[in-house]
């Protein structure tokens, strides 16, 4: 994790393995990207050599679940996202950080809902 004076973000993020593969897309857009860390206001994912990601609001899915986020910066085949803060955008996005959290980390530290009959699938 990754937090300080250093860090201006509101939400600590989590680093990740490098194994969570979601979807981004729009209209005209759909591709992969491997997510590199995560919080509860956006994340940090590698799109590869994409030169110009000119988009400024993109869908993301992951196991089915979908979230909107706005994309704040894009340099070096990464890119960040701020999660959208509307009521529904905040809860989707909440959804969306719990199921790449418990999937990425279901095995090291179970949590309530890990211990619930909640079906994860990754």
């Amino acid at each position: 994790m990754t937090s300080g004076p250093q860090n201006r973000r509101n939400h600590t993020r989590i680093n990740l393995t490098g194994r969570t593969i979601v979807e981004l897309g729009d209209k005209a857009l759909r591709l992969s990207a491997t997510l590199l860390d995560i919080s509860l206001g956006g994340a940090r994912l590698k799109i590869g050599d994409l030169a110009d990601f000119s988009i400024r609001q993109i869908e993301v899915t992951f196991n089915g679940l979908r979230t909107i986020a706005d994309i704040v910066w894009c340099r070096a085949g990464e890119i960040g996202l701020r999660f959208r803060e509307t009521t529904t955008d905040a809860q989707s996005a909440v959804t969306f950080f719990e199921s790449v959290i418990l999937c990425e980390y279901r095995s090291h530290a179970p949590t309530a809902r890990s211990l619930q009959d909640t079906a994860v699938h990754c």
